[in-house]
């Protein structure tokens, strides 16, 4: 049994708690909701870091 595996099957994110950040897209400028430091644009596909 590989425990990272199994474990991630079960791991549940509360989405009301989650904080997220309004993100803007430097290659079509389309704006969306993100979490992280890296995003892939959901229009686009581009692949880019965000600054804290």
């Amino acid at each position: 049994m590989n425990f990272k595996n199994e474990i991630s099957k079960y791991t549940t994110i509360d989405l009301d708690k989650l904080k997220t950040n309004k993100t803007k897209c430097p290659k079509c400028g389309k704006e969306f909701n993100s979490v992280g430091k890296k995003i892939i644009c959901p229009e686009c596909k581009y692949i880019f870091k965000t600054s804290d």
